[in-house]
C-alpha cells in the first residue's frame, strides 16, 4: 500500500471473525483489546469493523447497521449516535432485516464470564432475560419462544444487545 493509501485510509486488514473477542467491563466494551463507549459515533465502530450494510426502518425510518460477516449489529439516533450494540449467536424464531447474514463466531465475555452464562442470571421476561450490568442494560432473546432456557443455557439465547438504559 502506498503513501496515499495510507494517508487517506485505503483498505483495513479485516478481522476475522473468529478471533473477534468482545469483553463488556464495568465502564467499556472492549472489542480485540480496543476500548469502545457507548454510546458512541459510527464512525468508531467502521474504523474497528469496517463498512456495514445500512438498514433503514420503514416504520420509524430509524436508521441501523449491520456488520454480516461477523454477527454484529447496531442501532442508532440521528444516523451516527450508537447507543445500542447487538451480537447474533443463533437464529431465533424471530428474524428481521436488519440481522446479520451470518452469526457471531468470536468470543463475548460480560463482566468476565461467558455471555451466556452471565445472562442466566437475568429477569426471565417470558421471551427474554433482562439484566442489569454496571449501568448497561443487557437483553437476550430465547432462541426457543415456547421452552426459553429450561433445557440450559447453552443454545438458549438468539444473541445479546447492550445498550445505556434509555431514560427518555
Amino acid at each position: 500500500m502506498g503513501f496515499f493509501a495510507n494517508l487517506f485510509g485505503g483498505k483495513k486488514p479485516k478481522i476475522n471473525a473468529q478471533e473477534l473477542v468482545l469483553e463488556i467491563t464495568e465502564d467499556k466494551l472492549i472489542v480485540n483489546g480496543k476500548a469502545v463507549d457507548i454510546p458512541c459515533h459510527l464512525s468508531v465502530l467502521t474504523n474497528i469493523f469496517g463498512k456495514p450494510r445500512k438498514f433503514v426502518g420503514k416504520k420509524y425510518g430509524n436508521v441501523n447497521f449491520t456488520w454480516d460477516n461477523l454477527g454484529i449489529y447496531c442501532y442508532t439516533k440521528g444516523n451516527s449516535v450508537v447507543y445500542c450494540i447487538g451480537v447474533k449467536v443463533n437464529c431465533g424464531e424471530i428474524s428481521t432485516d436488519l440481522d446479520p447474514k451470518t452469526t457471531f463466531k468470536g468470543t463475548l465475555t460480560i463482566g468476565g464470564e461467558p455471555w451466556e452464562e452471565f445472562m442466566a442470571g437475568g429477569e426471565d421476561m417470558e421471551v427474554a432475560r433482562q439484566r442489569d450490568f454496571c449501568g448497561y442494560s443487557l437483553f437476550s432473546e430465547y432462541a426457543d419462544m415456547d421452552n426459553g432456557d429450561k433445557n440450559g443455557f447453552h443454545g438458549a439465547y438468539s444473541g445479546v444487545e447492550i445498550q445505556l438504559p434509555l431514560n427518555d
